[in-house]
């Protein structure tokens, strides 16, 4: 079945649905906005699932069945891609939480140098003073 064989209702509902569909050889593109032969091929069989009088949602699903969850561009939100929804996020938090902590170790560890070189003058002027009374 051709595209153009389609009424201007038809088209539309193809518009929509090809826009939401990923073409599993381009992968970054809609099927809409694919050329390859693979894309060619579904987007025949989107066609025909219309002229069949099949929904959006009928034509997703059976594309997602037939070629697994990847082919939706946009997949819904599940526990089994909850990992993907949330792994940048938490990825950030570690983040943060591994930067502020190698600050405050660096400021610590300035701190601690400023208290040691500190005690280190004192200890020498210790010294002089009696090795001063010493001599005298």
């Amino acid at each position: 079945m051709n595209v153009n064989d389609l009424n201007a209702a038809e088209k539309e509902q193809y518009k929509e649905v090809a826009s939401e569909l990923r073409c599993l050889v381009c992968q970054n593109q809609s099927l809409a906005d694919s050329h390859a032969s693979l894309a060619v091929d579904l987007k025949q069989k989107v066609a025909e699932q219309i002229r069949a009088g099949k929904t959006n949602e009928e034509i997703k699903s059976f594309m997602q069945d037939r070629y697994g969850e990847f082919v939706i561009y946009k997949p819904a939100y599940s526990m089994e891609n909850a990992v993907l929804w949330l792994g940048p996020f938490v990825v950030l938090v570690v983040a943060v939480v591994l930067a502020r902590k190698v600050g405050k170790g660096k400021g610590a560890g300035e701190a601690k140098a400023a208290v040691v070189d500190a005690n280190a003058q004192w200890a020498e002027k210790l010294y002089a003073e009696t090795k001063n009374k010493a001599d005298e």
